[in-house]
Parts: C-alpha cells; sequence; structure tokens
C-alpha cells in the first residue's frame, strides 16, 4: 500500500473514531492533541486523562479506537489498561493500543507484550516520526499481515474445541514469520487443551528463546508449572515476569505466595519495593505482602539472622495499616528471642479503640514480661487466660510461672493448653 493511500486512511480513521490519550503530563496530553487533529482527529473525539482509573472510565464509557499510553501513569501501567481492556472488549479488531515508553527497557516489554500492545513509540519523538508512527500503527491492524489472519483464524479453531485444526492453521502461521513467538504460544496453548502438557512446555519455550521475555509465553509456562505442582519452576517463572513487567497488584501476590512456598525469603524485600511503589494497595494485597514479610522475618529469626528480622518486621509494621494478626505475631517472635524493647515499640502501634481486644491483651502481656517478677506474671496471666484471651506462648510463660512459684494450678492450665494447643503442647511421657 502506497504512503498516499496509508495517509487517506488513517486520516478518514482518525476523523469517525475516539481517541483516548493517557499520560502523567498535561504538556505532553496537550501535544498529542494537537499533532491528532493537525492529522485529521476532531478535538471532540479526543479524552485526555492522567490516571489509570480515569482512563478505565472512559475506556467503559467511550470504547475508543485509538489509545495512546505512556508507559507509566498515575495508578497503574499502560501496559495494564491495555490488558484490562482486552480482558472487557474480547474483540478490539479496529482498535489500536499504543504504549509510549520512554528507554530501552520498556521498549523491550512492548514488544514481548505481543498482541496486548499493538505498537509503541519511544520518547522523545519528533511530530514527523510519531505521525509515522501512528500511521503504520493503524494501518496495520486493520490490515493485518498474513501471520496476524492465520492467528486469528486459529485462535477462532481453538475457543471451539477443534484443536487439530487449530494447529494446522498455528502450523502455517510459524512459517510466514522470522520470530513467531505468538504462534507458538497458541500452538502451545492448544497442546495444553489437550493435555499434552510437554508438547506445550516446548512451544513455549521455542517462543522464549525468539523472545526472552516474551509475556504470554512466560504465562504459558508459568500456568502449566502451577496446575503440575511445580512449584520451584513456576516461581522462577513469575519472578523473571515480575523482573521486566509493571507490578501490578494480582501478579505481585502470585509471587509472593510462591516464593513462600519455595522458600526464597532473599527475594521479599524486593516485593517490598514493587509493593511500596504501587500507587494503590488493596487490602488483600496489602495481607499478602505483610504476610510474606512476616514469614520472611520469622525464617530470619530461626536462622540467627536476627538483625535481618527486626528490619523486616519494621517494614510489616509500617505497612500492615495495624493489623492486629501482625503485630500480635511479631511481638511473639520478638520476646521468643528477648526483644523486649522492639516488643513495647511494637505495641504503641495498635490502633487506640483495639486496647481491649484480645490480641493487644495478649501482647501487652507478652511485651512486659521483663518488667514483670513471678508473681505479676502468675497473676496477669490467669486473668488473661481466664478471660478467654488464650495464646500458648501466654500460656507457656504462665505454666512456667506457676512452676517456679511450686503452684499446683500449673497442671491444671497445662492439661487446658494441651487440649487447645497440641502441637504447641505436647503430652508428657508419662513415667515407667
Amino acid at each position: 500500500m502506497k504512503a498516499e493511500k496509508k495517509e487517506e486512511l488513517f486520516k478518514e480513521f482518525l476523523s469517525k473514531n475516539k481517541v483516548l490519550l493517557v499520560d502523567k503530563s498535561s504538556a505532553s496530553r496537550r501535544r498529542l492533541v494537537k499533532t491528532l487533529v493537525d492529522m485529521g482527529a476532531k478535538r471532540q473525539q479526543i479524552s485526555s486523562v492522567a490516571h489509570y482509573a480515569e482512563a478505565m472510565e472512559v475506556i467503559d464509557k467511550e470504547k475508543p479506537k485509538l489509545v495512546l499510553s505512556d508507559f507509566s501513569i498515575i495508578g497503574g501501567s499502560g501496559f495494564d489498561l491495555f490488558k484490562k481492556y482486552r480482558e472487557l472488549e474480547k474483540k478490539l479488531d479496529d482498535t489500536t493500543l499504543v504504549l509510549v515508553t520512554s528507554n530501552i527497557s520498556q521498549s523491550a516489554v512492548a514488544k514481548a507484550a505481543e498482541e496486548d500492545v499493538d505498537s509503541f513509540i519511544i520518547k522523545p519523538y519528533t511530530v514527523k516520526s510519531l505521525q509515522k508512527s501512528l500511521i503504520t500503527a493503524v494501518i496495520n491492524k486493520l490490515y493485518p499481515s498474513e501471520y496476524m489472519k492465520l492467528i486469528d483464524q486459529g485462535k477462532e479453531q481453538m475457543f471451539s474445541g477443534n484443536y487439530e485444526e487449530a494447529l494446522n492453521i498455528f502450523n502455517s502461521a510459524i512459517t510466514k514469520s522470522k520470530k513467531p513467538s505468538l504462534a507458538l504460544f497458541y500452538h502451545g496453548q492448544t497442546k495444553y487443551f489437550l493435555e499434552q502438557s510437554e508438547e506445550a512446555k516446548g512451544d513455549y519455550k521455542k517462543g522464549l528463546e525468539i523472545n526472552s521475555i516474551h509475556f504470554k509465553c512466560q504465562v504459558g509456562l508459568y500456568e502449566l508449572f502451577v496446575k503440575q505442582e511445580r512449584y520451584f519452576e513456576a516461581y522462577d517463572v513469575v519472578r523473571n515476569i515480575a523482573k521486566y513487567f509493571p507490578a501490578n497488584p494480582d501478579r505481585l501476590k502470585e509471587v509472593i505466595r510462591l516464593a513462600v512456598r519455595t522458600g526464597n525469603f532473599e527475594h521479599m524485600e524486593e516485593y517490598y519495593e514493587l509493593f511500596t511503589d504501587l500507587e494503590e494497595r488493596p487490602e488483600d494485597v496489602t495481607n499478602f505482602m505483610c504476610s510474606g514479610l512476616f514469614v520472611a522475618g520469622k525464617f530470619y529469626f530461626q536462622d540467627n539472622q536476627k538483625t535481618a528480622a527486626r528490619e523486616i518486621f519494621e517494614k510489616v509494621a509500617i505497612s500492615c495499616g495495624g493489623m492486629t494478626k501482625f503485630l500480635k505475631g511479631m511481638i511473639k517472635e520478638l520476646v521468643k528471642y528477648n526483644f523486649y524493647t522492639e516488643s513495647k515499640s511494637m505495641l504503641k502501634r495498635f490502633p487506640n479503640d483495639n486496647e481491649n481486644v484480645a490480641d493487644y491483651m495478649i501482647s501487652s502481656y507478652l511485651a512486659n514480661l521483663d518488667e514483670m517478677n513471678t508473681t505479676e506474671r502468675i497473676s496477669r496471666g490467669m486473668e488473661l487466660f481466664n478471660n478467654g484471651h488464650k495464646d500458648p506462648l501466654a500460656a507457656d510463660y504462665l505454666i512456667k510461672a506457676l512452676r517456679k512459684d511450686g503452684n499446683k494450678k500449673a497442671d491444671e492450665y497445662l492439661e487446658e493448653a494441651q487440649f487447645l494447643w497440641p502441637d504447641d503442647f505436647p503430652s508428657e511421657p508419662k513415667a515407667a
């Protein structure tokens, strides 16, 4: 197709369709608006926003046919914005999604996010280079190559359950491109649906040999390993995805979950940095992050890395937003290793309206044990236990104090503790 014809078709496309621009910089948005209007777009057809949530509102209401988004936007990333749009609208054959990147790493992500990102533009750009890139992106989407046509045909057959026909079409597509990672992914997906796991894995890996961070091939490999319960291999894949692709809450939860499951506690602080970079932190993500850090802190204590453990606990205290289960858990660990000063400091982080609840009462008892004599440990411990604020560590200190005092009630409390927490209080062998 000649350049003049492409320009004519692009101008016609702009005049008829709605456009969405997403960029943190208002100056950048104004420049893009002017360029698009000069190219034939109608000003009233262009929406210009800075925030992920605002962009999603426009997408939901307007269904724009051209979306230009900066890689990093307020509240998320352009990559995740496009991915969400595709999830909401299964058919976007006439919609072009263009990612604006500012460095080589972001451009590599755009190339690897094949199908989720139609094209990308590298900053800084000239008006001329921007125009050329946009025309090419839109025309390529409206008039796809033979390779992309075959992939679309194959997907239709695959989703209809016609797996053998789909495989034949994807095999043809593989021959139509020098870098057929996407075709290999869908060939692998078809094998996955046929429960031919090793063949599917082979296809995903071939795709990754062509593009080592190809998004869909990595996701396919990850899901396959999880299904096979090969968690260490799944963790290696999802860690690589987290390394290259923008952090998002769902992916962060997965990588934290697998890091804990595979014992990769040394990576937890990296994920904490990703967590702090999130513009919005849903409660479930905060819970995952604090759980992961807490488990890592316990591991470091057991491994005699006490400084590292205390530093991690401080991060949990900052991030857990007053979740008392984490505060109590950390105080219990600190007390086990005689860090009473840190325990008292942690106690101050309890919300003011929680002073009478069980978590606070138990934590207060434990954090102040170093200031109590045996009599005080007994009286306060029994009051706590008898009022229903029961905890195995607090009970252990109470029982030890009772025994030290020669109090016969030690056996009564031990018997109940063995009933409540058999793992913490195994039954003592009877004398022969």
